[in-house]
């Protein structure tokens, strides 16, 4: 792809926010700013989980950085207009571009719970690779002529852009957001709940397949170091710079409330209302604490939407004075909740690859109970900002019951948790990306 010389790209960008390195490299009649093309699998505001919030995020930083950011990613939908649309934004992106996605059905829940086992087969080996999206990546490369390519979650367009980048010779980063390149369910658990320790024979070829495109990639980063030493160890992504670079808080809390020590004490679950979140081990520890007179301080929020949120709300509404169910939170009903809440709890028993809802907690000065699994002992500094235990109802009461009761250890995690969130803004995130960028660019990776 012929392109005009840069006057090295990777050295002229605006870096941790300052622009006045740029007046130099501006006299040249070359000049231009970095582009970063950002790939997921749907773009904002489209939202399944963390990683359209992620890139989002990411897209409107560079951005505001004074790079060039476009955007790629499927509609979420099989059907549609079969070439590349442009859709516009109003958050001073620059182009999406948008095509349906490939795949047997589209990105919602209830579509996959509908169908037969032999349709999520050949969907799950659909999700290998995708010749159409190949092509449609190809033509976005051309119209959108990015200086570096940046993914993350390839449901729906398939590892074949990774081929339509290297065909173009754009150097590609990825950043892994889950287990889709090693598990079909993207859990490394079976359907039963059970951690899957020796995965089908299916399992195993597709992984086998997928982890075959991850050659050639540039570098490689993770939100934390076991999802990324979990794909390494898999034989994944021979050859590229490994990075662990923390997810970003959406925003930065200026003032939060001052907390006392007496009174009613809030917990707060927050976000996907499901088996694997540990839902049953949460409502069992509640079940217990609530008939615990030394915890009659102690009330509960949930909020968040998913498969379980039947049985939360019949359990709320069985002690509504203590219990509250929310529903899906945005917003200024999010920050009143975050606000109003003394502990989060996390008590995932799948291996979470990172947990968006501790950090957003810490940033309102509030310690964490986060489960013994994943990646979260890697956000939480254990008896610190918080607590880790293994995802039981007896080990979750317990850590429940060691913050009501105590709450002079429950603010001064509270203070620490606050402090340390410094380390999780968007602002120390995006730094780092473009290092990498810049590194990239430059011809050192």
């Amino acid at each position: 792809m012929a392109r005009p010389p840069p006057c090295r790209r990777g050295v002229s960008r605006p870096v941790c926010g300052r622009n006045e390195s740029l007046s130099r490299f501006e006299a040249c009649p070359n000049f231009s700013p970095m582009k970063v093309l950002v790939q997921n699998s749907l773009w904002w505001p489209q939202v399944i989980g963390g990683a359209e919030i992620s890139s989002h995020l990411l897209g409107r930083e560079l951005r505001r950085r004074g790079l060039r950011a476009d955007a790629v990613a499927s509609t979420g939908r099989t059907t549609g207009q079969d070439g590349l649309r442009i859709r516009p934004t109003d958050d001073g992106l620059g182009t999406v571009f948008e095509a349906p996605a490939h795949g047997l059905y589209d990105f919602f829940p209830t579509e996959e719970a509908r169908s037969g086992i032999l349709t999520r087969g050949l969907n799950h080996f659909a999700a290998v690779h995708s010749s159409r999206w190949e092509k449609l990546f190809g033509e976005v490369l051309e119209r959108s002529q990015p200086d570096i390519v940046h993914t993350n979650n390839l449901v729906g367009l398939t590892p074949a852009i990774w081929s339509a980048a290297r065909r173009h010779g754009i150097p590609v980063i990825h950043t892994i957001r889950d287990y889709h390149l090693l598990c079909p369910r993207t859990t490394l658990l079976r359907s039963n709940g059970a951690d899957c320790q020796n995965p089908p024979l299916p399992c195993r070829l597709l992984a086998r397949l997928k982890r075959r495109r991850t050659g050639g990639l540039r570098m490689v980063t993770a939100p934390t170091r076991f999802v990324l030493d979990k794909h390494l160890a898999a034989g994944g992504f021979p050859g590229a710079q490994p990075h662990v670079i923390p997810n970003a808080l959406e925003e930065w809390p200026a003032e939060i409330p001052t907390r006392r020590a007496g009174g009613p004490v809030r917990g707060l679950f927050l976000g996907q209302i499901d088996t694997h979140k540990g839902i049953p081990e949460l409502l069992a520890a509640l079940g217990a604490l609530l008939a615990d007179e030394t915890c009659a301080d102690l009330q509960f929020d949930f909020a968040g939407r998913g498969p379980l949120v039947t049985e939360v709300e019949s359990f709320c509404a069985a002690n509504p004075q203590r219990l509250r169910y929310h529903g899906q939170v945005t917003g200024d009903e999010k920050r009143a909740l975050l606000a109003a809440c003394g502990f989060m709890v996390v008590p995932s028993v799948w291996a979470e690859p990172f947990s968006r809802s501790i950090i957003d907690g810490f940033s309102w000065g509030m310690p964490a109970i986060g489960a013994r699994r994943g990646g979260i002992p890697e956000v939480i500094t254990a008896d610190r900002d918080g607590l880790v235990v293994e995802p039981s109802a007896q080990e979750l009461a317990r850590a429940m019951r060691a913050l009501v009761l105590d709450p002079h250890k429950r603010l001064a995690m509270g203070s620490r948790a606050r402090q340390g969130a410094s380390r999780f803004t968007l602002a120390a995130q995006v730094d780092r990306f473009i290092r990498l960028y810049e590194t990239m660019a430059g011809g050192s990776a």
